[in-house]
């Protein structure tokens, strides 16, 4: 490893000194982006970030700089993706240059001594993720050492999104912490698809097969549904693009007990719910909504650490329905979301344009949902929590805002968080569609739904049809697709 070097510029932030790591790894090569990283890229030009991932992490464990240093070798020497730059070709595409070798910076940040190293590195945390990469010409993944009094504290990282996905880093962290302790070298080869090759593998007669299929879903679905979800317009002022939190313990108490009776994951609940829920507060039905999907469930992609998630598409009837029904539903529809979530983004943004002419109206889909825990399984069986047990915890549910956005492309869309005792629902909404109070009614709303459900197996939606949709409406979460 070199040796540190004075003081630098890094992702637009001043460092105290830095270390150059050298890394070398396969899959070098130029060609164009993947499927996954095409439906990124798009995303990010149109939010104008690079939707970084990372953050800052505390070091309780005595890391050094130098162990810093080879975590980020790791990196760069095992994922393909994080040695590739991106630039406009020479007809005008994308296309990624994947290196096989050269060398990145590990900034290091010292605090003064009577300096707060935590708030230190928050501030660099958000510096870089308000600092969009510069993809042609930087590595698409940021990292320095924060230092006080000569200790490292804190480990900050960036990524951009174009780089991986919550699945990838899932992927690179495991096989960090499965390396040699002694050696640090990787627990095994690395036998993922690299970016290059996954993108030549979608240009195959066999994906793209699978490419149709999926298209042939949206186009049912897309031919099915209403056109829109929510109402028109109203003009709230400023800020328009809010973020917030809604933080439930009883949530995740009545989710796992409903999930536990009907043998399904906590996933399916809460998606039902969300279904329900936005069904009550907007009165169209069936309820449609853009689901994001891993992949990593594909043959020979689960350890694939470059974007893998794309939309998939999910609608299901709520209205004249138990919410138990609405959970059988929506794991049937799931599974046929999650099967047609593989294909060409340009063209089914080509398909959706065609339907919107066909029809005479654009077929709106900015409702979303995210779950972001990985590995949610069937709930086991377990006993129920009594009515008092749920109120309580409802007692301490939360709804928090944060900072804006500067713009936001679509009207609603809940994540899940990977909390693991409590549900941490994240809401990034258009004000001008959904007010705050609405969104305030319809976390309260989803909370209240399922707490109900705990106890009551019967429980109606209390939805009616859509008038206008109530011919179509018995094709939602029963027709199955071809392939």
């Amino acid at each position: 490893m070199a040796e540190p070097v004075a003081g630098t510029v890094l992702g637009g932030a001043r460092m105290t000194d830095r270390i150059l790591v050298p890394f070398a790894g396969p899959g070098a090569g130029v060609g164009g982006l993947t499927w996954g990283q095409r439906k990124v890229w798009t995303l990010m030009q149109q939010a104008g970030t690079s939707m970084s991932m990372g953050g800052a992490v505390p070091v309780t464990d005595g890391r050094t700089v130098r162990d810093l240093a080879a975590e980020l070798r790791f990196f760069l020497s095992r994922y393909a993706s994080m040695r590739a730059r991106i630039r406009t070709g020479a007809d005008g595409a994308l296309i990624q240059e994947v290196s096989g070798s050269g060398q990145a910076e590990l900034g290091i940040l010292d605090v003064p001594d009577d300096g707060d190293p935590d708030r230190a590195a928050k501030a660099l945390a958000d510096q870089w993720e308000a600092t969009p990469f510069d993809h042609a010409e930087e590595w698409p993944i940021r990292m320095a050492a924060v230092r006080s009094r000569g200790v490292v504290t804190h480990a900050v990282v960036a990524i951009s999104h174009v780089a991986t996905d919550g699945g990838g880093i899932a992927v690179m962290l495991r096989e960090l912490g499965e390396r040699d302790p002694v050696t640090g070298e990787p627990a095994k080869p690395a036998s993922a698809l690299g970016p290059l090759e996954l993108a030549a593998q979608q240009r195959t007669p066999s994906v793209r097969r699978q490419n149709d299929f999926s298209l042939r879903h949206w186009e049912r679905l897309l031919r099915t549904a209403g056109p829109r979800r929510f109402g028109p317009p109203v003009d709230r002022g400023e800020p328009r693009y809010l973020r917030g939190a809604f933080e439930s313990r009883a949530l995740q108490l009545a989710s796992k007990a409903v999930a536990a009776r009907l043998g399904v994951s906590t996933g399916s609940v809460l998606l039902a719910g969300y279904a329900v829920a936005v069904a009550r507060l907007t009165g169209i039905t069936p309820a449609l909504v853009q689901v994001v999907v891993g992949n990593r469930f594909r043959p020979g992609l689960a350890d694939v650490s470059h974007p893998l998630s794309v939309n998939g598409l999910f609608l299901v009837e709520v209205a004249d329905a138990s919410f138990d029904e609405v959970v059988d539903r929506t794991q049937r529809a799931s599974a046929l979301c999650s099967k047609y979530a593989y294909y060409d983004p340009a063209e089914l943004e080509q398909l959706r344009a065609r339907i919107g002419r066909e029809r005479g109206a654009e077929v709106e889909l900015s409702c979303l949902f995210n779950d972001r825990r990985i590995g949610v399984g069937v709930e086991p069986p377990a006993p129920a929590p009594s009515r008092q047990e749920l109120e309580a915890a409802r007692a301490g549910s939360e709804l928090r805002w944060g900072e804006p956005f500067p713009r936001y492309q679509d009207t609603l869309m809940i994540q899940v968080g990977t909390a693991a005792d409590t549900v941490e629902l994240e809401i990034h909404v258009d004000t001008h569609h959904v007010s705050v109070d609405e969104v305030r009614a319809l976390m309260l709303d989803l909370e209240a739904l399922v707490l109900a459900a705990a106890s009551d197996p019967g429980l109606p939606t209390g939805v009616r049809p859509t008038p206008a949709e109530s011919a179509v409406s018995a094709a939602a979460g029963s027709a199955v697709s071809p392939g």
